[in-house]
C-alpha cells in the first residue's frame, strides 16, 4: 500500500449501512493516526456518491506494522454469553446487567433528589457521578437477545482484538487498500487477505446482522429458483466489524414509550470533524430520553441541533459549520424502526430520513448562533408538552415533524393553526405546562427562514391586529375566565385558517372579528366606566391589513396573524397582570 490521506466509502446500498461503514473506517483511520501523530484530524465528508474519509495527514504503509493493538468497542457479556477464558482481564467489557443495573440506581437517586426538593451544586455532582455513560444504550441495544446481534458483534470484537501484529497490519492494509480509490476491485483485496490468512484460525465472514445491514437479512437469497432454501446472508468479517465501530461511534438507539418499537437513530454527516463529533454526539447520547414515537424523532433532530450550536459557543467555533449553519455539519438522520412482531424477534420494518432545522442558512457570529439556540430549545420546550396519546396531539406533532425533518415552512403555519386551538384548550383544563410560543423567537424563526416576510412583521397595522387575537385568546384564559371582563373566542386561528383560501372569504372572516372586537371594546368601557379598557383596531390598521393581503396573499397574512396572534410578548405577563388588577376592580365596584 502506497501513502494515502483521503478515503472513498462508495453508498453502495444507499441505507445506513453505507454511514456505518464510513464512520467506522473514520475511527479506524483516527486511532491509527493518534497513535503514530498525536493527532486527531480526521474528517468525513458526504460528496454524493461516496463518503470521504480524509486522515488530515499522509498515512504511511510503514505505520500499519508499528501500530500497538487498540480495542474500538467492548465485549457484551451477559450470562448466556460471558467473555472468553483465554481473554478474561485482557479485553475491554460492558455487562448488560450491569449496565441495567446502573441506569436503575441512577433513576431512583433522581427520583428521591425530586421528591426531596433538593438542589444544589453537591447534589448535582452526586446525580452527575451516578449517571450511566452516554453510550449504555448501545450496550443494551446490543444485548437484547430480540435483536439477534450479540454474539455476532462479540465474535467481530473477539477476532479483532486476538489480531495482534503481524496480522493486526495485514487487517489494517486490507481495509485501507479496500477503500484507497473510489473504485476497487474489493473482492480480490478479499482473496489477498484469505490468502495470507490461510491456517491462521480465523473467521473469514459472518452473518449479515439486520442491525448492521438493513437491506439484507434471512430470505431467499439463490440466484436460480430450483431449490430455494431460506438462509441469513454472509459478508467478509472486516466490513462488519468497520460497521460494529460505526454504531458505536453514531448511532443512538432508543424505545418508544407507547408502541413495542425501537428506533435508532445515525447520524447523517455532511461534513464532520470526528473530534468535534465525538464530544457533540455523546452529548446528545446523554440527553435523548425515550419518548412516544413521533416525538421522538422529533426531539432528536431539535436536541442535535442544540448541542451542537452549544458546542460552538463554548469552543467559540464557528468554522464547525463550514460557513454555513448546522445542515453544512449533517444532514439530519438516518432511522430505523423495529417493530416486536413475535416474542422472540424485533424485525425492521422502516427506513427514514430526518431532516434537523434549517432556520438559519448561513451562520456568521456567535450571538446569531446564541439566538438560534434559544429558538430550537423554545420548539423542543413546546413540542415536550403535546401529549402523543391523544388524536389531536398525535395530528399536531405530525404536522411538526413535516416541518423540522423537511423544512415545509406551510407545515409549520398548520402546525401553529392547530397548535392555538390546542393551547386554548390546555389553559381552559389549567394545564400551563403548554405555552404559547413567545413573538420575539417566532419573529427571529421567520426573518431567519425566509428574511422577505420581514415587512409584513413591521407593518404596524399588522401588529396591532396580531395583538387583539392575542387579547381575544390567549390573554383572556391566563387573566381566567371569571374575573376577565373579555370573553374567549374559541377556534378564532380555526376558523381564519378557513377561510383564508379566498382573499374576499378571508377579509371578510378578519373584518366580522375586528368588528366585534371593536364593539366588545366598547361595550367593556361602558360597562366598567372607563376602568377596562383595550386598545381599538383602527381604519388604518384594517388598510395595512388589507394592503398586505393583495400584496402577499390571504393565507401567507393568515398564517402570520395566527402564529403571533397566539404567541406572548416576553412583556405580556406584566400587562396581565395590570389588566387582570383592573378588570378585578371594575368587577368589585
Amino acid at each position: 500500500m502506497n501513502s494515502l490521506q483521503r478515503l472513498w466509502v462508495p453508498k453502495d446500498t444507499g441505507t445506513l449501512s453505507d454511514t456505518l461503514l464510513a464512520f467506522g473506517l473514520a475511527r479506524v483511520v483516527a486511532d491509527v493516526a493518534y497513535q503514530m501523530t498525536g493527532r486527531n484530524d480526521v474528517t468525513l465528508e458526504d460528496t454524493g456518491s461516496w463518503y470521504i474519509v480524509d486522515a488530515g495527514v499522509e498515512i504511511e504503509d510503514s505505520w500499519l506494522d508499528a501500530v500497538r493493538p487498540f480495542e474500538q468497542a467492548p465485549f457484551i457479556s451477559s450470562p448466556k454469553q460471558p467473555v472468553p477464558d483465554n481473554l478474561k482481564g485482557a479485553i475491554l467489557t460492558r455487562d448488560i446487567d450491569r449496565e441495567w443495573e446502573q441506569f436503575r440506581e441512577y433513576q431512583a437517586k433522581r427520583k428521591q433528589l425530586v421528591d426531596a426538593k433538593t438542589s444544589g451544586a453537591e447534589m448535582e455532582q452526586l446525580l452527575a457521578d451516578a449517571k450511566p455513560q452516554p453510550d449504555w444504550t448501545v450496550v443494551t441495544y446490543l444485548g437484547d437477545y430480540r435483536m439477534q446481534a450479540q454474539a455476532i458483534h462479540n465474535n467481530l470484537v473477539v477476532q479483532w482484538r486476538r489480531c495482534e501484529q503481524p496480522l493486526l497490519g495485514l487487517n489494517l492494509r486490507t481495509i485501507f487498500e479496500m477503500f484507497a480509490a473510489p473504485v476497487v476491485d474489493r473482492e480480490a483485496i478479499i482473496k489477498q487477505w484469505k490468502k495470507a490468512t490461510k491456517g491462521a484460525d480465523l473467521m473469514e465472514s459472518t452473518t449479515a446482522s439486520q442491525m448492521f445491514n438493513p437491506h439484507m437479512g434471512k430470505g431467499q437469497n439463490r440466484a436460480k429458483a430450483n431449490g430455494l432454501a431460506m438462509s441469513n446472508e454472509k459478508s467478509f468479517w472486516l466490513l462488519e466489524y468497520l460497521k460494529v465501530i460505526g454504531l458505536w461511534t453514531a448511532a443512538a438507539p432508543r424505545n418508544a414509550t407507547n408502541a413495542d418499537l425501537r428506533k435508532t437513530y445515525i447520524l447523517a454527516p455532511r461534513r464532520l470533524r470526528l473530534a468535534a463529533h465525538n464530544e457533540i454526539f455523546a452529548r446528545f447520547r446523554d440527553r435523548l430520553w425515550n419518548s412516544s414515537s413521533i416525538k421522538l424523532d422529533i426531539t432528536s433532530a431539535l436536541l442535535y441541533t442544540t448541542v451542537a450550536l452549544e458546542y460552538s459557543v463554548e469552543t467559540e467555533d464557528l468554522g464547525l459549520f463550514g460557513g454555513g449553519s448546522v445542515q453544512n455539519l449533517v444532514s439530519g438522520m438516518e432511522v430505523a424502526s423495529y417493530v416486536l412482531l413475535s416474542q422472540n424477534s424485533y424485525t425492521m420494518m422502516n427506513l427514514a430520513s430526518l431532516g434537523i432545522p434549517d432556520w438559519a442558512p448561513k451562520i456568521t457570529s456567535l450571538d446569531q448562533v446564541e439566538r438560534f439556540k434559544q429558538i430550537v430549545e423554545e420548539h423542543l420546550e413546546r413540542i415536550q408538552s403535546i401529549d402523543e396519546e391523544k388524536s389531536e396531539g398525535a395530528a399536531l406533532l405530525q404536522t411538526y415533524r413535516d416541518f423540522v425533518a423537511g423544512g415545509q415552512l406551510r407545515a409549520f403555519f398548520d402546525f401553529a393553526a392547530g397548535y392555538s386551538s390546542y393551547l386554548i384548550s390546555a389553559i381552559e383544563r389549567s394545564n400551563f405546562y403548554v405555552k404559547p410560543f413567545t413573538e420575539t423567537n417566532l419573529r427571529r424563526l421567520l426573518e431567519m427562514k425566509v428574511p422577505k416576510l420581514t415587512p409584513i412583521l413591521e407593518n404596524q397595522g399588522f401588529r396591532n391586529v396580531a395583538d387583539a387575537i392575542r387579547r381575544s385568546t390567549v390573554i383572556p384564559q391566563y387573566v381566567g375566565r371569571k374575573t376577565s371582563s373579555y370573553d374567549v373566542r374559541y377556534g378564532l386561528g380555526q376558523d381564519l385558517k378557513r377561510k383564508s383560501q379566498y382573499a374576499d372569504d378571508f377579509i371578510r372572516a378578519l373584518s366580522d372579528f375586528m368588528q366585534s372586537y371593536n364593539e366588545e371594546n366598547a361595550r367593556v368601557y361602558e360597562r366598567t366606566k372607563g376602568k377596562s379598557r383595550r386598545k381599538a383596531i383602527t381604519t388604518e390598521d384594517i388598510a395595512d391589513v388589507v394592503a398586505l393581503v393583495d400584496e402577499y396573499g390571504p393565507q401567507t397574512i393568515c398564517n402570520l396573524l395566527v402564529a403571533f396572534g397566539y404567541a406572548r410578548d416576553p412583556k405580556a405577563k406584566e400587562e396581565e397582570v395590570a389588566e387582570s388588577s383592573a378588570e378585578a376592580a371594575a368587577a368589585s365596584a
